[in-house]
């Protein structure tokens, strides 16, 4: 009789050792499946960002084109024209090369299928992706200062007094800081640090 129970005993056993990593198996593939979901929608917010931009940076250089050709044909020749037409023309030519920028890093952002791809591959994609943010901030940065120095010009600032100069450059330079955080801290490195979360916990899983 306890050969008998020992036997039934050892049986429950088995059959609960072997459900066990099944068992397993599905909450790891469920955790994997949940973490790709979480990268892929964070990756997601990132290109709609990316799009948003290429299509606002459309729209203000069909409205730069349009005011350049205005000024252009509709005003005399003055010192106040030259500078328009040459703000305009650096706006312009600013907006363009954001412009191709920012396609191809939204290409590169749609390539990335986090759903197909390793997790070593994406995590390689990302951090080049990340890189590539590092760079884009250092150009924006280098770009504020030239176009507040642009527009100092201009505006004939350097004609007042230096009590005022030096307010307008403060407040121009503390402004774009915030803009520039505010942006990239909001639409692209919250996304980022949330991906990479994701692929290190990922990492770990398999």
């Amino acid at each position: 009789m306890e050969l008998d129970e020992l036997k039934k005993s050892w049986s429950l056993l088995d059959k609960k050792l072997q459900q066990e990593p099944i068992a397993n198996e599905e909450r790891i593939a469920e955790l994997i499946a949940n973490y790709k979901s979480k990268s892929g929608k964070s990756l997601g917010r990132i290109a709609n960002s990316q799009r948003f931009s290429l299509v606002l940076g459309g729209l203000i250089l069909l409205l730069n084109v349009i005011l350049l050709i205005l000024i252009a044909v509709n005003i005399e020749d003055s010192p106040w024209r030259q500078k328009a037409i040459g703000m305009l023309i650096f706006v312009a030519a600013s907006l363009l090369a954001g412009m191709l920028w920012d396609w191809k890093t939204y290409r590169w952002i749609q390539h990335t299928r986090i759903d197909v791809m390793p997790v070593v591959e994406v995590s390689q994609r990302m951090t080049t992706f990340r890189q590539w943010t590092k760079y884009e901030v250092i150009a924006i940065c280098i770009w504020t200062v030239a176009f507040n120095g642009l527009a100092y010009w201009l505006m004939d600032n350097y004609e007042v007094s230096a009590d005022r100069q030096l307010r307008f450059l403060v407040v121009s330079f503390i402004v774009d800081a915030i803009i520039i955080y505010f942006i990239y801290k909001k639409f692209i490195y919250k996304h980022l640090d949330s991906i990479r979360k994701n692929i290190e916990e990922l990492k770990d899983i398999e």
